[in-house]
């Protein structure tokens, strides 16, 4: 029987996916997308689950994006239009998740593999991780968000030259100009991005929501509408009982740290 090209394992409160077409380098193809979409839809639904981390099987590559087979099967600029949506809303999902999406990169991401990293809200990267938009070397520009995300991510002059260009990005300079959080050796990639995601994972699920949801419309928002929007949704958080809870814990902390200095 074929493994499945998206794999799922829950550890606790955080949900793993794995691009798993390791002999293709993790290249997509629409079937893999919708797998991929399927599993986030249903990954937002369960209540289990807290945090996701997603990352590609085997030492070579994340994902070397799309398939280069199916793509060039693609006659008309409809059937194109057609594959980038299901790749753009695959990246939404991951960038609009109200559970924290964590990439764990080691290798090549390439492409749409630099697309699926980018729409995460932490990427976090071995040593020799590689990230690109290579599409301008195949005469070619992205399709599922890279013109987007990457100005959104690193400096504009930055996103164009590596847009123009197709250089590869080494983990080590992804660190530098803020495309990456932290970059691990290979060997303690995963050990430690899961441990990011259980810390993650162990706070307010509201709390977790409100924020994402507080950044992502904040940055489409003049400052004053963005604060606004916070002011409303803290005022929301609060009433909520794990809110409350917290809040007796730290003053029960509190009091008793107090007493015993007195």
């Amino acid at each position: 029987m074929t493994e499945p090209t998206i794999l799922r394992r829950d550890d606790g409160a955080v949900a793993v996916l794995t691009l798993n077409r390791p002999k293709k380098l993790n290249a997509l193809d629409i079937p893999s997308v919708d797998l991929l979409i399927r599993h986030l839809r249903e990954i937002a639904a369960d209540k289990a689950v807290r945090a996701i981390v997603l990352t590609g099987a085997g030492e070579r590559a994340f994902s070397a994006g799309g398939d280069m087979s199916e793509m060039a099967e693609q006659p008309t600029a409809f059937t194109t239009d057609q594959v980038m949506t299901t790749w753009q809303e695959a990246t939404r999902l991951l960038e609009h998740s109200l559970k924290p999406t964590i990439c764990a990169v080691r290798g090549y991401a390439y492409g749409g593999g630099t697309e699926l990293a980018i729409a995460c809200h932490i990427r976090v990267a071995a040593e020799d991780a590689r990230f690109g938009q290579t599409e301008i070397v195949h005469d070619h520009i992205p399709g599922g968000g890279g013109t987007q995300r990457l100005p959104r991510l690193i400096p504009l002059n930055l996103a164009y030259e590596y847009l123009f260009t197709g250089d590869p990005i080494p983990a080590a300079e992804a660190h530098r100009i803020g495309l990456v959080n932290h970059v691990w050796p290979a060997d303690e990639l995963m050990e430690r991005t899961m441990a990011l995601a259980r810390r993650i994972a162990e706070r307010s699920p509201n709390a977790l929501a409100y924020t994402i949801e507080a950044v992502r419309e904040g940055l489409d928002m003049p400052l004053e509408s963005g604060m606004r929007l916070e002011r409303a949704l803290a005022s929301i958080a609060q009433e909520s009982n794990e809110a409350q809870a917290g809040f007796r814990a730290f003053l029960a902390k509190k009091r008793k740290a107090e007493t015993g200095r007195s």
